[in-house]
């Protein structure tokens, strides 16, 4: 839609209801007295101070994926666990309630999934405060296989529903639950501080400057990386990656160690990680968003152990809502002037880091690498803004063009408080993993150039170009309405959306950030009437209006 001055909306929305947006459904169960609930099926205790102990020796260690979570074997399905009710007009619900006392977030994986056309199944936790991305027979495997994003809490619900008039049965059969006891909380009972805001305090958030000859680049490439839930309790980095094609096939670039016992059946990404609030090499707290840019599931399409890299392709294709990008790629080899790193430290918001140096050609044990030197390896001195950590793994290494030449393998840079320890950091080199074996499964070039065209580069394409505007891709659900005491908004698409509430005067009663999924806005404490909810996507200023009415 055109933008519209705030004058304009004041002095005629009153006359137009603006509709609500097409956000994906909440689950059938929030709208329902339900008479029976199902019964609990709790967990056993993880043994956290033996685990934590591990967790002190491990965090330091690239060369493997960052631990946040234990899992733990269930054996659940809908014949003999969980609960079935019948509604009035002919729909059903089935709920299974998961708790894994002192959990930070769950999520599961099913090793049984099949729903028929028109269902659906949500995750959400026990405060209905987070929720996962909707499943439909979208997500239906050969394999059966598939994992879930997690949400906060210990306490996890499983809903399935059929509305009336749906034919088929369902098949859901859970293999696991990943009990996760760090990544967005801290627990001090333990002392243990690992989550969010977490990583070293050198971290440099990727909204933060690392010079104007590369902002601009950051800006877009920060839209390729996401956050790499290994369905086992781990997490490594990784980036959509373009080919030349230039059709937007889901292709994730991270690497080859994030495969260690995992099964990408069971990968979930989730991307636009960004805090709106940078915090660079400072110390502070970045402030977090809970957002629903997960998919689940790839399938392994190429890996070499020569560079360290994996491939695989996501079984989903990237909703042309999203604004998202398919990173570009250099495969000459050639040494870099200076080169920029995006990752997700320790599972932390997503940081960036550069080095001035240029990184160099290594044989490190083996495996061909790009090394940004430091202390007693290579020449330089480390990385000049941020570092990398545990949790990094397989992210992007750009070169001054913005073009992918590797992914993070190991190394030994850290932050020692607001500097970085000047240690090296080795990344696979995309050059020899672009023809470094003999079949297709050993190498990128059959994937990322399928039409043969010889391109030795290739440019990142943005995912939403051209598509409608703000107001069609609302995807938003914003409810009740009338409101009394709260409104919320839940935000499926917008990772950096704030509102401002106004009266019919044009008074501002309340403004703020709602690029969390659920956002509450407090309306009890406000007059009966209507009031205007003035929303703006600060990614490019676009914005709309809904008329809201408070009634208490």
């Amino acid at each position: 839609m055109k933008k519209t001055t705030l004058f304009f909306i004041l002095c005629f929305s009153f006359l137009y209801a603006f509709s609500q947006g097409d956000g994906e459904p909440l689950p059938v169960s929030w709208g329902l007295n339900m008479e029976s609930t199902p019964s609990i099926v709790e967990l056993p205790a993880i043994d956290l101070e033996t685990i934590i102990r591990e967790d002190k020796l491990n965090d330091q260690d690239k060369s493997m994926p960052w631990r946040y979570g234990i899992e733990i074997p269930v054996r659940l399905d809908m014949q003999n666990n969980g609960l079935w009710t019948v509604l009035p007009n002919g729909g059903k619900i089935w709920q299974a309630t998961i708790q894994s006392s002192e959990a930070v977030n769950l999520s599961v994986n099913f090793d049984k999934f099949y729903l028929p056309a028109g269902s659906r199944l949500q995750l959400f936790n026990n405060e209905h405060t987070d929720i996962t991305s909707t499943f439909t027979s979208h997500q239906n495997r050969d394999d059966g296989r598939i994992g879930t994003w997690f949400v906060e809490g210990d306490i996890l619900w499983i809903e399935y529903y059929q509305p009336p008039n749906v034919e088929g049965e369902p098949e859901l059969q859970l293999r696991s639950v990943i009990h996760g006891y760090r990544m967005t909380a801290i627990n001090t009972m333990l002392n243990n501080s690992r989550g969010i805001n977490e990583s070293g305090d050198c971290n440099y958030d990727v909204n933060c400057s690392v010079g104007n000859d590369f902002d601009q680049k950051k800006d877009l490439l920060k839209k390729s990386v996401a956050l790499l839930n290994l369905g086992n309790g781990l997490l490594c980095s990784s980036a959509l990656i373009n080919n030349t094609r230039n059709d937007k096939t889901p292709y994730l670039l991270t690497a080859n160690h994030c495969l260690d016992n995992s099964d990408p059946s069971f990968w979930t990404v989730r991307f636009n990680w960004v805090s709106p609030n940078p915090v660079c090499g400072t110390g502070g707290d970045s402030s977090d968003i809970q957002t629903n840019f997960t998919i689940s599931g790839a399938e392994l399409k190429a890996n070499n152990s020569l560079s360290d890299f994996a491939l695989v392709k996501l079984y989903d294709d990237i909703p042309n809502s999203w604004d998202v990008a398919f990173a570009g790629w250099d495969n000459l080899d050639t040494d870099p002037l200076f080169e920029v790193g995006i990752h997700h430290p320790q599972g932390d918001i997503m940081k960036v880091c550069r080095d001035d140096s240029g990184a160099q050609k290594i044989d490190a044990n083996g495996t061909k690498a790009w090394i940004i030197g430091g202390g007693s390896q290579g020449s330089g001195n480390g990385w000049e803004i941020g570092t990398t950590e545990s949790g990094s793994s397989g992210s992007p290494l750009f070169n001054e063009n913005g073009k992918i030449i590797g992914q993070l393998y190991a190394g030994e840079s850290a932050c020692l408080g607001l500097e970085t320890n000047n240690g090296y950091d080795l990344y696979g080199r995309f050059g020899v993993s672009w023809n470094s074996g003999t079949t297709p499964e050993t190498r990128l070039v059959d994937w990322l150039d399928p039409i043969e065209s010889g391109q030795t580069s290739i440019e990142t394409l943005q995912n939403n170009l051209n598509v409608p505007d703000f107001e069609d891709l609302g995807k938003l659900l914003i409810y009740p309405n009338p409101a009394s005491t709260t409104l919320t908004v839940l935000n499926n698409r917008y990772p950096n959306l704030r509102y401002q509430l106004f009266n019919v005067i044009g008074q501002e009663i309340n403004s703020g950030s709602l690029s969390n999924t659920m956002n509450t806005i407090i309306v009890d404490n406000i007059s009966e009437g209507i009031y205007f909810l003035y929303l703006v996507n600060q990614d490019n200023n676009d914005s709309m209006t809904k008329k809201i009415v408070v009634k208490h």
